[in-house]
């Protein structure tokens, strides 16, 4: 440090440009009418940066592996903040190590994108909506549920459709946790007296992050019967322990893949020169 600031004062007494770096990236530029000069660097005239630095997005777990082997020294670590909101795996690749500390401004992070589908099904998680609604929510998305068959979701959808005008006489939970609603008849639709058992809870199967893997997500059916006018809903089960396992899932596939331990913390902000 102290031969740099020899360096910087010889710098400012010379009347040409002189480098107070060993590399050249650096000069010392007085100011041809005796104000006081400037530092001013040359990397862009290079034809390669100085050193190594900048952030890359990445979407799933492989390539963020080859980002990190690609890049990985002594220097290099990872983060894990398990935030369900805002959850972020985080390399750094130059953040410092028995040498000293790095500038920690070399970075890949793994960014959690949400799947277009999981999208559609926590978009109506927890709301209330007419039968007909749903039933046609299920038709769109028949592909994403796993149990029961679809063939009984078929059913009840096709049934919720059939009796969307007309009004019920009652919704029974039965000893084997299904809920049983019963219609009137109707002589303007032309709809019979009838029934249909609807089970308690349905599973969906599918990725709730891009390039990830699929789950299976538990969902509960909810309704309100009032003065014979049924509304319906789902409430999906337990996501957050789902969240858990898929970061449990992610740490195993990058410390198998990059030999490195994954820290659990928020990552560190890259240092600045003073």
């Amino acid at each position: 440090m102290e031969d740099m600031e020899a360096v910087i004062l010889a710098a400012r007494k010379a009347v040409e440009p002189v480098a107070v770096d060993a590399g050249r990236h650096l000069i010392y530029a007085p100011i041809s009418n005796g104000g006081e000069g400037q530092l001013v660097s040359l990397e862009k005239y290079h034809a390669h940066p100085c050193r190594s630095r900048g952030s890359v997005d990445v979407f799933d777990v492989a390539s963020f592996n080859i980002v990190v082997a690609d890049n990985a020294g002594a220097a290099t670590s990872i983060y894990l903040d398990r935030n369900v909101q805002a959850p972020a795996i985080v390399g750094i690749l130059n953040g410092g190590g028995k040498d000293g500390p790095g500038w920690a401004d070399h970075r890949v992070n793994l960014v959690f994108r949400e799947t277009p589908q999981w999208q559609k099904w926590k978009a109506i998680d927890g709301k209330m909506m007419p039968q007909a609604n749903l039933a046609e929510f299920i038709e769109d998305n028949l592909a994403d549920i796993v149990d029961p068959p679809g063939a009984s979701m078929v059913e009840i959808a096709t049934y919720l459709q059939v009796t969307r005008a007309v009004d019920f006489k009652s919704a029974l939970r039965l000893s084997s946790g299904e809920v049983q609603f019963q219609n009137s008849t109707s002589d303007d639709t032309k709809v019979s007296a009838g029934a249909i058992k609807v089970p308690e809870t349905f599973k969906i199967g599918l990725p709730l992050f891009q390039g990830g893997r699929g789950y299976v997500v538990t969902a509960r059916f909810r309704y309100r019967l009032v003065e014979g006018k049924l509304t319906l809903g789902i409430k999906l089960q337990r996501v957050e322990d789902i969240v858990v396992d898929i970061f449990n899932d992610l740490v195993a596939q990058i410390e198998r893949g990059t030999n490195i331990s994954v820290i659990e913390g928020m990552a560190p902000k890259a240092l600045t020169a003073i």
